[in-house]
């Protein structure tokens, strides 16, 4: 259900543009959630072990990277 408009662009309705990208998909707001609740903790893991800590965080903002785009 496009628009062809007179310029040749086409428009989508914004059901139609859901169907296309896939609406709100539940794995991605899983990543968000886990890279939310990941970062929040890395910082006490950071004081007890520091190594662990960069990685937890790391791992966290790569979770949340994926979860935003």
């Amino acid at each position: 259900m496009e628009m062809i408009l007179g310029n040749g662009f086409c428009e989508m309705s914004q059901e139609n543009l859901m169907e296309v990208e896939g609406g709100l998909n539940w794995k991605k707001a899983l990543a968000v959630f886990a890279g939310t609740v990941g970062l929040a903790w890395s910082l006490p893991v950071g004081a007890l072990n520091p190594g662990a800590g960069l990685v937890l965080a790391g791992s966290s903002c790569a979770s949340l990277d994926y979860g935003i785009h």
